[in-house]
């Protein structure tokens, strides 16, 4: 197709109308998985959710969160808030981070990059200075890549090595970095006895030196794709496939409501959700958007800091601010898509290969602080929705990526063939 003959412009659906308002809910870090009592969103008093699941089954149902749904490498990899907006954004399954740099040091082209040949020049006489994460969690490091990277830099002719480790408590177990750090420190052995001058040089907790992005997001740009600091930039630059700015700034808007700083989330576990959701309220009533987003934080935010009794707080409060929404978007007569990111309220405990609460040495139950493999809820609903709208029974292994041509349909367009398929089918009464 030449491109004088291509357009943006997306087809009709030949059977939902156009011209309701569709809130767009992003539950983040609520998994679905059994009850008991280390199920916080289980044990929280939720009556909204719970109501959309028990109110009609063929417009609630599960989807893909994790590993390859989301573009990561394999079904061992935890789905996280990054590529779970990327997947939701996207309608399409793409290569993720952690993905990437597999094949890159698989195939031996991250060593051919014109970086790597930059700090090449160095290796004679200079020092080459590595810094990063150290865990296997997946979601922002894992430890084999490292390992591949030295042997690769060793490979490549460096003789003087540097690591600035960043400990994680939140990917993995409180503590774990103690064997993270002694396996690196092995293989640094291994490059000393070849010659190879290579250390540890320094570390520190990652919330503390550079990964703290909480309390350094404070821009205000105002939008109908709403959160606080913590979560804005999800509903906004990883929504819009990693993508600064407006796409149309006629018609868009962004609001980002300013997190609690200098504080962990389980002391305010209730953090913005009712902010958030009155912003969405009052966009919605306005009946000036098409679409309100947002994006409820306190599942994932307060679930990282392992205190269950504040993340039950913090899942009662999500559920409020859904309510909100929903009323609102029920006196509009618009439609509702609620759905989530990933997991992670719903597991807040290590679990043994029989699924039991595993035990530390000193026989205390293993607090959860990272994500799941579990999958999340997706709801549909509203007074405008068509009724004989229902999730399709053919698409059983849907994810996140095919939330974007559902969300589409329900604003009455096709989405593009290119796309995850829907998850709706309509059905003549």
């Amino acid at each position: 197709m030449g491109s004088s003959d291509f357009s943006w412009k997306l087809a009709d659906h030949p059977k939902l109308p156009k011209g309701k308002t569709v809130a767009v809910v992003v539950l983040d870090g609520w998994g679905e998985a059994d009850p008991d009592q280390y199920n916080c969103i289980h044990v929280a008093q939720t009556p909204t959710m719970d109501s959309l699941k028990k109110g009609a089954p063929e417009r609630w149902r599960l989807v893909r969160a994790h590993g390859t749904a989301v573009g990561l490498p394999t079904e061992d990899d935890m789905g996280n808030s990054e590529v779970g907006h990327n997947a939701l954004g996207a309608g399409r399954i793409f290569a993720q981070g952690a993905k990437l740099v597999d094949l890159a040091l698989a195939s031996g082209k991250i060593f051919e990059g014109e970086g790597f040949k930059y700090i090449k020049e160095c290796f004679d006489k200079g020092t080459l200075h590595l810094i990063g994460l150290l865990s296997d969690g997946g979601v922002h490091s894992r430890l084999d890549q490292l390992q591949l990277l030295l042997k690769g830099c060793n490979e490549n002719g460096a003789k003087r090595i540097r690591v600035h480790i960043l400990t994680d408590g939140r990917d993995v177990l409180d503590g774990s970095s103690v064997g993270f750090v002694e396996t690196l420190e092995n293989d640094l052995a291994k490059l000393r006895e070849k010659g190879i001058d290579a250390q540890i040089a320094s570390g520190g907790g990652r919330m503390y030196v550079t990964m703290d992005r909480y309390e350094h997001t404070h821009g205000t740009s105002l939008c109908l794709s709403n959160s606080e600091t913590v979560k804005f930039g999800h509903v906004t630059f990883f929504w819009n496939g990693n993508r600064s700015g407006y796409f149309n700034s006629s018609m868009e808007e962004y609001v980002e409501i300013p997190s609690d700083s200098g504080i962990t989330f389980n002391v305010q576990p209730k953090m913005k959700a009712l902010e958030i959701a009155e912003k969405a309220r009052d966009a919605i009533l306005s009946r000036k958007f098409d679409q309100v987003r947002v994006n409820l934080p306190n599942g994932d935010m307060v679930g990282h800091t392992g205190d269950i009794e504040a993340t039950v707080v913090g899942c009662k409060a999500a559920d409020e601010a859904v309510k909100i929404i929903l009323d609102a978007t029920e006196q509009v007569g618009g439609i509702y898509v609620v759905t989530a990111d990933h997991g992670n309220a719903e597991d807040m405990v290590k679990r043994n290969k029989t699924g039991q609460p595993q035990l530390d040495k000193a026989g205390k139950i293993q607090i959860l602080t990272s994500h799941t493999l579990q999958p999340v809820p997706i709801a549909i609903g509203g007074p405008g929705l068509a009724s004989g709208v229902r999730f399709r029974k053919d698409v059983p292994d849907g994810g996140l990526a095919n939330v974007a041509a559902t969300v589409m349909n329900l604003h009455g367009f096709e989405a593009p063939a290119d796309y995850e398929p829907t998850l709706v089918e309509v059905v003549d009464n």
